[in-house]
């Protein structure tokens, strides 16, 4: 439920004693225990109904009675908007390329590290391996943690504690966030790749603004998308004396720096 909708049905994530918080939902919480336990303690159909109910269907949209009533929303009457964890955020940029490797099992996973933050340990390089492209870009959750070498688009993005357990993570925004989405190496090689694929889709500048809408943001596009997006490479090729290629990279790399993109609303 806490990874579903950003916070449990009780708040103090690793405290359910007496100095905990009660639960907001204590009949829902028995009800759920019960379902999971009734139905072979199957954790993919307790997400499946999580999901499928009309509260995780809910938009963040506001409500001021509502809010007048429950102003820190503890009976969800709303979905939160939140931003998509460290993981969530790397396995959707390879989804949008078109790269994900939904692989599963097997060893963990070596993503490439920029040669500078190697450079930073006692003997750089050392306990790091070397996967082939395919196999890094399988999902986030097969890569190899070593506390002292964490992979940079995952530490920008708040991932989790690696010292000690951590039963909720903080959801930050900081200045490396925005220059690692935009400068670094690895959104400029993602970038590529989306331009590559809207490029094998459509000839077409119009029709490949369309497909990176419906592609990166799950919705339909607006004309008003369309419109920004040719302006936008209008202005790279006439102002910047870019080719068409270069273009649509720069445009493939702004639409994945969307707010949309990196929050669920």
């Amino acid at each position: 439920w806490q990874h579903h909708f950003g916070r449990g049905i009780v708040r103090s994530t690793n405290n359910f004693g007496m100095l905990g918080d009660p639960p907001t939902h204590p009949q829902l919480l028995d009800w759920l225990a019960r379902d999971f336990m009734d139905n072979g303690w199957t954790m993919k159909r307790l997400h499946k109904l999580i999901v499928m109910s009309s509260v995780w269907q809910q938009s963040s949209a506001p409500n001021a009675a509502a809010y007048e009533k429950d102003p820190q929303n503890n009976l969800f009457w709303k979905h939160e908007m939140r931003r998509l964890s460290a993981e969530e955020i790397r396995d959707s940029l390879y989804a949008a390329t078109g790269e994900l490797n939904l692989k599963m099992h097997g060893p963990g996973i070596y993503p490439e590290i920029p040669a500078e933050i190697l450079a930073g340990q006692s003997r750089p390089g050392a306990g790091w391996g070397d996967s082939p492209p395919e196999e890094e870009a399988r999902r986030a959750v097969y890569i190899h943690v070593k506390r002292s070498l964490i992979t940079p688009l995952l530490a920008e993005f708040d991932f989790c504690e690696t010292d000690s357990s951590c039963a909720d993570r903080f959801s930050t925004v900081q200045p490396t966030q925005a220059l690692g989405m935009l400068n670094g190496d690895f959104l400029q090689q993602r970038a590529g790749k989306f331009a590559d694929r809207l490029r094998s889709l459509s000839d077409d500048t119009g029709e490949q603004i369309r497909q990176s809408i419906w592609i990166a943001l799950q919705r339909p596009p607006q004309q008003g998308d369309v419109e920004r997006g040719q302006k936008l490479i209008d202005r790279l090729k006439t102002e910047h004396g870019l080719d068409d290629r270069q273009a649509l990279e720069l445009y493939a790399l702004m639409v994945l720096n969307l707010n949309e993109f990196l929050y669920l609303d």
